[in-house]
């Protein structure tokens, strides 16, 4: 007899997005609807997967990824395009909140329901409605209509049922959710009781430290196919630096105004510079052609975009209509060539990449051959990482003749390789004069968290090694300084601070342009959003009632995101944060 409890071989299963209800309507009646008023979306992939009777297994991934799908096609919800599904021994599952119970019947009312449709009378239901009664502790709210129930409320009916009738599998699908600490603690001990019993749980829940309390094994669906499978501390260590990752591609692209993808693109390549046309105030109304893009150093020039030739990997526009204002390839004045205009790109940019060659670029300069006959002004800018955005290199406006031209602009100082600076992976904020105040004897110009390896994150993990760098400029001497990071949950709850002549450390006399670093090891602060102050102040005394005297402070302007670790997570209030401190020169 096989101990194979859910065995998955081969599964694809995809959907059509229609790109209008009424095709959705005319679908679901039988009528045949034109591919062209559709996309194929593919949920599954060709997946593979073993679930053993007794194990506890957990499905993790980002929303989208393809769980919910899998789960319906192991429930019999849904049938697969292909492949084959096999499931041994009866199914409990629970996934999504608001289905299976009658809203107009009282609690009491729905469980004698669900166990009525599981065989049970006499003696054996009242003794499992008690059961129940008493695992939800809703005793209080079991002759109400379950519609006027929470979504916690709801949660804890719903499990207490589905696990009461000791079911061979149990499927849970994000339900737990809605439920709080407490009672998640009681339906992962339960859960583990019955695997004991030899059921098999198959668990999904975004919250890691739930999963790695309950489940032994992970599997790590992504983008409809299985990317990592195995113990469940080695799959969900490699999900959340995946996760991490992708929240750094996120806040990235906010900054450069491109799509996820694009900006993971960018950090892919080596020696990548981004620049962009944008019109001075709204995208051209006239649109700006450009036949090509060439750059080079010096008298030199190293390579060139067209869109009449293949142009090099890594280089060229990126062509994105949802997002991004270029249009073509077109001809237009006997070229073929690329416009930039108002095309409804939610951006309102046009970006390009250029990928330079290995040895350092000096003097680097790009050229385009632009049409602006009758453009409205556009701006050529470059993507600085140490301004963490975009600066302006030169202009084209309306040159009234159509003919092609070449406009010449001079590159910033190409990306720095190893050894840059700390200040390149600093923020440097233009801040309004609500966000800051102080004397303005010294001036915070740039300010970042960094990980264990010295790479700028926006993303930590508790629990890891870390560090903050203040970059500040000291219009004279400075004598003995204070500074302060302090963190505050999005409520404005103060949870970290970190002082540094609290920490025993004086900087004695600094001038002119210095860095502060402040190291964490490891950094305390729990999973979350926060946001970040930082502060020089000219004294501070926290055992006095002295007002302090801030040279300058960035009150609330810096966001930082704490990821759990990826062993069991713990709750973390308010950090009493250990911290080592030390001045650099600037440029270090």
């Amino acid at each position: 007899m096989s101990d194979i409890a859910i065995k998955i071989e081969g599964v694809t299963k995809s959907f059509r997005r229609f790109r209008h209800p009424g095709w959705r309507a005319l679908d679901a009646f039988g009528v045949s609807v034109p591919r062209s008023r559709y996309d194929i979306f593919d949920a599954l992939r060709g997946i593979d997967i073993e679930v053993r009777q007794g194990e506890r297994t957990a499905l993790i991934g980002r929303n989208g990824a393809g769980k919910s799908t899998l789960l319906r096609l192991i429930s019999g919800q849904m049938q697969p395009d292909s492949g084959r599904v096999q499931v041994t021994g009866n199914i409990q599952a629970l996934m999504e909140l608001g289905t299976g119970f009658h809203p107009d019947f009282t609690g009491i009312e729905n469980i004698h329901a669900a166990l009525a449709l599981q065989g049970l009378r006499g003696s054996s239901l009242r003794t499992q409605v008690e059961e129940i009664i008493d695992f939800t502790e809703l005793e209080g709210f079991i002759e109400r209509p379950v519609r006027e129930y929470s979504a916690g409320m709801y949660a804890r009916l719903a499990f207490a049922v589905a696990t009461t009738i000791k079911p061979e599998i149990l499927i849970v699908d994000e339900i737990l959710g809605a439920g709080d600490a407490y009672f998640v603690g009681k339906s992962i001990q339960r859960m583990k009781a019955l695997t004991e019993n030899g059921a098999t749980v198959l668990f999904v829940s975004h919250d890691m430290s739930s999963v790695q309390l309950l489940c032994e094994r992970a599997i790590w669906i992504d983008r409809g196919m299985v990317r990592k499978e195995g113990p469940i501390l080695q799959v969900s260590k490699a999900y959340m630096a995946a996760v991490r990752e992708d929240e750094e591609i996120r806040t990235r692209a906010r900054t450069m105004s491109l799509t996820r993808q694009q900006a993971a693109g960018l950090d892919r390549q080596s020696r990548v510079t981004l620049f962009r046309l944008i019109g001075e105030v709204t995208p051209p109304r006239k649109p700006l052609s450009v036949s090509a893009i060439r750059f080079g150093s010096g008298d030199t020039e190293v390579g060139r975009i067209e869109p009449t030739r293949s142009a090099d990997e890594g280089n060229g526009p990126m062509l994105d209509a949802a997002h991004m204002n270029w249009r073509g390839p077109e001809t237009a004045s006997g070229r073929l060539c690329w416009q930039f205009g108002d095309f409804g790109g939610l951006f309102g940019h046009a970006p390009w990449q250029i990928t330079w060659p290995a040895a350092p670029v000096e003097n680097a300069w790009i050229e385009l051959d632009v049409l602006a006959s009758q453009t409205d002004p556009v701006a050529v800018e470059q993507f600085d990482p140490e301004a963490n955005g975009y600066v302006r290199l030169g202009k084209i406006e309306a040159s009234g003749t159509d003919q092609w031209e070449a406009v010449k602009v001079s590159c910033l100082e190409q990306p720095i390789a190893e050894g840059e600076r700390v200040t390149h992976k600093l923020d440097l904020l233009e801040l309004k004069s609500d966000d800051r105040y102080g004397s303005g004897e010294a001036h915070i110009t740039a300010f970042g968290f960094l990980d264990a390896d010295g790479e700028r994150r926006h993303t930590l993990i508790t629990g890891e090694e870390a560090s903050a760098v203040i970059a500040f400029s000291a219009r004279g001497e400075l004598l003995d300084p204070v500074a302060v990071i302090a963190i505050y949950r999005p409520d404005g709850t103060c949870v970290m601070q970190v002082v540094s002549n609290r920490d025993g450390t004086s900087f004695g006399t600094v001038a002119g342009e210095r860095l502060i670093r402040v190291n964490f090891a490891p950094l305390q602060l729990g999973p979350g959003d926060y946001i970040v102050s930082v502060a020089l102040f000219k004294e501070l005394n926290i055992a006095t009632r002295v007002e302090p005297q801030a040279y300058d402070l960035h009150d609330r302007c810096y966001a930082l995101k704490m990821l759990p670790p990826p062993g069991v997570g713990i709750e973390i209030g308010v950090v009493n944060q250990q911290a080592t401190w030390e001045v650099l020169s600037h440029g270090r």
